[in-house]
């Protein structure tokens, strides 16, 4: 007898009717679902119940005859729907060899042959690198008086003006941080959204 393969990224969303199975990334938690399959065992099972109600082969027989369709003949259906499904959805799915984790393309990193959790995509953090460090040259300028931060004050909605404070409000331009886990505050946080320490 075959054995079946089976994966961790599946939901079983089948019901008494039919089949039906959810695979989803391990990563970003995006995924595709497999067509739904009605069960046949459940057509026959209708049919031996809709027979014991006219007592054709005697109601009580009849009812444990379909229990035995639906215990016998299900199974071996359902394993067949899910090897299917199995079969179709991870054409969409790489396996990290390094973690195990299925991953979806946007999450596979193809150059390294592993997921981007063990292996980041080089072209990505760079990008995110080089975007921080604009965003702190920004906040640099702004706090040295060479830029208006924004075309309105975060605290008071008004035009903020030139240097380190706005001019409406004098709440302090710029992002700065905790004094405790350096995680970057608006000006307006009087309490780090990270570990909680007052921001005065």
């Amino acid at each position: 007898m075959a054995l079946t393969k089976f994966v961790r990224n599946v939901k079983d969303l089948s019901d008494d009717g039919g089949f039906k199975f959810r695979f989803h990334c391990d990563k970003c938690n995006d995924g595709v679902e497999s067509q739904y399959v009605t069960a046949a065992t459940n057509l026959l099972k209708t049919g031996l119940e809709v027979f014991s109600m006219f007592r054709v082969f005697g109601g009580h027989s009849a009812r444990a005859a379909a229990r035995s369709v639906d215990r016998g003949l299900r199974g071996k259906e359902r394993d067949a729907a899910y090897e299917t499904a199995v079969h179709e959805a991870m054409a969409h799915f790489n396996k990290c060899s390094a973690c195990g984790k299925y991953v979806c393309a946007h999450c596979w990193n193809a150059e390294r042959t592993l997921c981007e959790g063990c292996a980041p995509d080089e072209h990505e953090a760079a990008g995110q690198a080089a975007a921080r460090r604009a965003a702190r040259r920004r906040v640099d300028r702004v706090e040295e008086g060479e830029e208006v931060a924004a075309v309105s004050c975060v605290a008071c909605g008004q035009a903020p003006g030139t240097g380190k404070f706005c001019q409406s409000c004098g709440v302090k331009l710029g992002a700065s941080q905790c004094k405790s886990c350096k995680a970057e505050l608006s000006p307006t946080a009087k309490f780090c959204g990270e570990c909680g320490t007052a921001s005065a």
